[in-house]
């Protein structure tokens, strides 16, 4: 597993942070009385009754509640937590939003959200973390830093029993120094030592690491940082959990810490995980979309043509993402039109013919099935229009792994530029030609600005240039008769490339290929996803790592600013702006309500991408939870007991299944309640 945080997606490395309003808002000692936004049904009153001990309870949220734009609306927020069967909350207790300026504190605003807190039955997971202007880098300040420490921690001892220290140590950005395990170590000792001073009873939680940087953590274990914390924490962001190999690595750098301390002589630790989610800004896949609307516009100006879209399970570019996400590359006149859409699996996309298929969409990567590769070619030949977006494509070869039967990613494409001839891709980079900049705002070509389309309206109107383009095509190997149509490109006083387009053949070739190398998030590294995306992926994450030994889990996070829909980190609520639940939210109400606080996790069963997980509940009934990790499965259910519940993954009443009838299990959680034994056949 990667050290490299990036290497988990965007929006490990830029979580957002509203702590410049802070001091604005510290003033506030008080809420106005307000009326909770109310939720779709009754049926998800709390599972948590009021008098329940919340140490009990494995749910949490990140809430920017401790200051900032948030800070007004915390009251509303908490008693929505409280309504999803959250009891935990995570957020700031930041050194600059209590001592300013120097020597002056202010403790109102952190006293008000305490209060509040505590009426409703949430309980505040503090983060120690920040410097200050006098005092940066923190560690190298400790004599101020452990000063901040004992005014919050003496204040608050009798209503907080964890406290966090830092946030993402392992990034620049938090960090404010190079970010070093033995450097966090000299801080995580003096602060631990500090509070168990306070009270040896309080939890001192190791700070949130940006993903699962097992090299960084092991340097601060070997700096002596494994006596200076009670529970390992981690934010495992990552793209969907849709593939068994993906739950395997998901599970294993759960248990990467731990092991970490087992293998240097240390008794394991509780895991937390305080920090994870998937963002779903309105731009997630808008390139791509926008791209395969303007060829469609272009091509089949009389007619909608059939889009074909390559899916097979085996293949990691298409099955790493719910298949219904590969809608949202359609223009909306595709909205009630799915008969005009299929998806083909390798075998059958060798077999592709341009008779019953007009588009063929490939997943934004820039791998390709070498062994589909002549199958594709001929289809272009043939009058077919083939669809590339990702980067450069053909860049890297997936062939089949014999031991595994799945495709695998080689290092490189050895056959790259014969393989980009066959197809007549020219491309171009930085770093093939000079006087090529490395990057620039990709923007609507002048051509594809003034289109006008036979029907609809032009696909690129409205378009915002907000991502960069850093690859560019040209028609270099373009033959007589063919042409090449530029829909975005960069450009400056001294450059314009062309970044995405379409080249459409009129020679031996009758058909056509559109390349896009502007990315727009919608890779399958990153945790951004479609709304209906999220919803599936908070379920399947949680469970997952509960199952795994996870004792806690905070999503992050709850209330999304939506001020920006460019911006993900906008995005990650699972309430909007305005309060108004997600269907994110409606997940989480219904694994709570399935897996109570105080349940006991009991089976785990992995068959292939199936997932079949099991709990005790505290009210002496058995939990049961299942889904198909990528594409529906039908499979034939043997019960043993009673089913008093069966409800779907937002809470949705669903007919019971009986004893050796066939379920149809997709991405979306399905919980039974009640059975004493399940098993899938």
């Amino acid at each position: 597993m990667s050290d490299n945080p990036l290497e988990l997606g965007f929006g490990v490395s830029k979580r957002r942070d509203f702590l410049k309003n802070m001091a604005a808002t510290a003033a506030a000692s008080a809420f106005i009385p307000f009326d909770v936004v109310g939720t779709h049904s009754s049926a998800f009153a709390s599972p948590v009754s009021d008098d329940h001990d919340v140490e009990s309870c494995p749910y949490g949220v990140c809430a920017h509640i401790g200051g900032g734009e948030e800070f007004d609306q915390a009251p509303q927020n908490l008693e929505l937590m409280k309504k999803a069967g959250i009891r935990w909350v995570r957020a700031d207790f930041s050194w600059n939003g209590v001592e300013y300026p120097e020597n002056e504190w202010h403790f109102n605003h952190l006293d008000t959200i305490l209060a509040k807190a505590k009426q409703v039955g949430v309980q505040v997971l503090p983060i120690l973390d920040y410097d200050v202007p006098w005092a940066t880098p923190a560690y190298k300040n400790l004599d101020k830093w452990l000063e901040y420490v004992k005014k919050l921690v003496e204040r608050y001892k009798d209503q907080i029993r964890y406290w966090e220290i830092w946030n993402e140590e392992n990034l620049k950005g938090f960090w404010h120094d190079e970010p070093n395990g033995a450097d966090y170590a000299t801080l995580l000792k003096a602060t631990y030592k500090t509070i168990k001073e306070i009270d040896p009873n309080l939890v001192v939680v190791y700070g949130g690491l940006a993903g699962v940087p097992v090299g960084y953590f092991e340097k601060s274990l070997d700096a002596g940082a494994a006596d200076a914390f009670d529970v390992i924490n981690i934010h495992p962001y990552r793209g969907g959990i849709t593939t068994r190999d993906r739950i395997d690595r998901f599970q294993s750098e759960i248990r990467a810490c731990n092991v970490a301390l087992t293998s240097r002589g240390y008794k394991e630790r509780p895991v937390w995980i305080t920090e994870m989610g998937w963002a779903t800004p309105p731009v997630f896949g808008d390139v791509n979309r926008r791209v395969v609307g303007a060829a469609i516009q272009r091509l089949y100006p009389d007619r909608i043509p059939k889009v074909a879209f390559f899916y097979d399970e085996r293949y990691e570019p298409s099955a790493s993402r719910p298949r219904d996400d590969f809608y949202n590359y359609l223009p909306p006149e595709y909205d009630d039109r799915r008969d005009l859409t299929v998806f083909l699996e390798a075998d059958q996309l060798k077999s592709i013919s341009a008779k019953n298929v007009d588009v063929l969409v490939m997943p934004p990567s820039e791998t390709f099935p070498s062994d589909c590769l002549d199958a594709v070619v001929a289809f272009v030949k043939d009058g077919g229009t083939l669809v590339l977006n990702g980067g450069v494509p053909l860049y890297y070869a997936s062939t089949i792994d014999p031991e595994t039967g799945k495709y695998r990613q080689e290092k490189g494409n050895p056959n790259f530029n014969q393989e980009l001839e066959k197809l007549r891709i020219s491309w171009y980079a930085w770093w093939t030609r000079e006087n090529t900049p490395e990057g620039m705002r990709a923007v609507v070509s002048s051509e594809s600005l003034d289109f006008k389309p036979t029907r609809g309206k032009n696909a690129f109107d409205g378009f915002y240039p907000v991502h960069d383009a850093t690859r560019f095509f040209d028609d270099k190997s373009l033959k007589t008769g063919d042409r090449m149509i530029s829909l975005l490109e960069g450009r400056d006083e001294s450059f314009r490339g062309v970044s995405a387009c379409v080249y459409d053949f009129d020679s031996d070739y009758k058909g056509a290929v559109v390349v896009n190398a502007v990315g727009d998030h919608d890779g399958v590294n990153t945790n951004v996803a479609t709304v209906a995306g999220q919803a599936f992926y908070l379920p399947q994450a949680f469970l997952l790592a509960f199952a795994t030994g996870v004792e806690r889990f905070f999503w992050y996070e709850f209330q999304a600013p939506e001020r920006d829909d460019k911006d993900p980190e906008h995005h990650f609520g699972i309430v909007g702006q305005k309060l108004d639940p997600k269907p994110a939210y409606r997940a989480y109400q219904a694994m709570t309500k399935a897996r109570p606080a105080g349940s006991k996790q009991h089976d785990c069963v992995l068959d292939d991408d199936v997932v079949l997980l099991s709990w005790d509940r505290p009210d002496g009934k058995k939990g049961w939870a299942l889904w198909s990790s990528r594409v529906p499965k039908d499979r034939t259910i043997a019960i043993e007991g009673e089913i008093e519940q069966a409800f779907d993954y937002l809470g949705g009443d669903v007919v019971k299944p009986t004893s050796g009838s066939k379920i149809t299990l997709t991405q979306g959680v399905l919980y039974l309640i009640g059975p004493d034994k399940i098993a899938l056949g």
